[in-house]
C-alpha cells in the first residue's frame, strides 16, 4: 500500500489535472460557475424553510438548519460514489491507451467533490454566522472529522468504480443502494425518533449516524443544545472501525481486478 501512496504521489499532477477536469465539466456552460457550490446549500435552506414551515417538522428548531449540516456531508459520500461508480469505463480511451495508477480516476471525482464541499461549507459558515450560530466552539473538529469522511467516501468509490467494470448494473444498483443508505441515516429526521430497539442498528452498522451527530453537535446543538451530546467513544470508535474496513476492502479490491479493467472495457 505504501508503494501504491509514492506512485500515486509521482502521478499527483495527472490527478490535480484530472479533479480540474471534473470541477469544469460539471459546471461548464454555467454562468455562475463555482459560485453555486455556494449558492447551493443556501438555496435547499431557503426550500427547506418554506415547506416545513407549512409541514410537522417533528418538533425540531429551525429545521433547515438541522437538515443541511447533516445533509452537506451525506452528499459528499452520496455524489462522489454515484458520479464515481462509471470513472473507469468514462475514462476507457485512458485506459487502454496510456499507463497510470488507475485508482486517480475515481480520485479525481472523489477530490472534485471534496472541493465543492468545502465550498458548501463556507456558505454554511456565513448562514450560521447571521444566524447567531457560534459554531466556531467547536470547529477545530471539523478538519478531523472530513479527513476520517473521506476514508470512507474513497473506500466506497473504489469498491464500486472496480465491481462496476465486470458488473454494469452495479452503476443502477448503487443509486438505490444510496437512497437506503440516506434514509437509514438521521439526516431528515432526528435520532431520537428511531425505535430505542433499532438506534444501536444505526449507530454500529452504519458509520454516517456517527458522522451526521458529530457534524450537528458542531454546527446546530451549539444554539439548541437540548438535544445535544457528542457521540461515545465506544461509538466513534465503532463508525471508525467500519470506516476503515470500508477504505481497505475498497482499496484491495480495486487493486485486485486492475489489471483486468483494459480487457473488460
Amino acid at each position: 500500500m505504501f508503494a501504491d501512496i509514492k506512485k500515486l504521489f509521482s502521478y499527483r499532477e495527472l490527478l490535480v489535472s484530472l479533479t480540474r477536469k471534473e470541477l469544469k465539466v460539471k459546471y461548464r456552460g454555467s454562468v455562475l460557475g463555482f459560485f453555486w457550490s455556494l449558492l447551493n446549500p443556501v438555496l435547499t435552506m431557503l426550500v427547506y424553510s418554506f415547506v416545513f414551515s407549512i409541514l410537522s417538522r417533528g418538533g425540531v428548531k429551525e429545521f433547515a438548519i438541522f437538515l443541511i449540516c447533516a445533509l452537506l456531508p451525506f452528499n459528499f459520500l452520496s455524489n462522489s460514489v454515484n458520479y464515481g461508480t462509471g470513472s473507469i469505463i468514462s475514462n476507457s480511451n485512458l485506459v487502454n491507451k496510456i499507463y497510470f495508477p488507475r485508482e486517480i480516476l475515481p480520485l479525481s471525482i472523489v477530490f472534485s467533490n471534496l472541493v465543492n464541499y468545502l465550498f458548501e461549507l463556507v456558505a454554511l459558515f456565513i448562514v450560521l454566522a447571521f444566524m447567531g450560530y457560534k459554531f466556531y466552539l467547536f470547529l477545530y473538529i471539523l478538519p478531523v472529522l472530513i479527513f476520517i469522511q473521506f476514508f470512507l467516501v474513497v473506500g466506497m468509490t473504489l469498491l464500486v468504480s472496480a465491481l462496476n467494470v465486470f458488473f454494469r448494473d452495479i452503476q443502477h444498483l448503487i443509486t438505490i443502494v444510496m437512497m437506503v443508505w440516506f434514509f437509514g441515516t438521521p439526516i431528515i429526521y432526528p435520532l431520537s425518533m428511531v425505535p430505542e430497539r433499532f438506534q444501536p442498528l444505526l449507530k454500529f452498522i452504519n458509520p454516517m449516524t456517527i458522522y451526521a451527530a458529530y457534524y450537528r453537535n458542531i454546527f446546530y446543538y451549539v444554539k439548541y443544545p437540548e438535544g445535544a451530546g457528542f457521540p461515545s467513544a465506544v461509538e466513534t470508535i465503532a463508525a471508525l472501525g467500519i470506516t476503515l474496513l470500508i477504505f481497505f476492502i475498497g482499496y484491495f479490491v480495486f487493486k485486485k481486478l486492475e489489471y483486468r479493467f483494459a480487457e473488460e472495457i
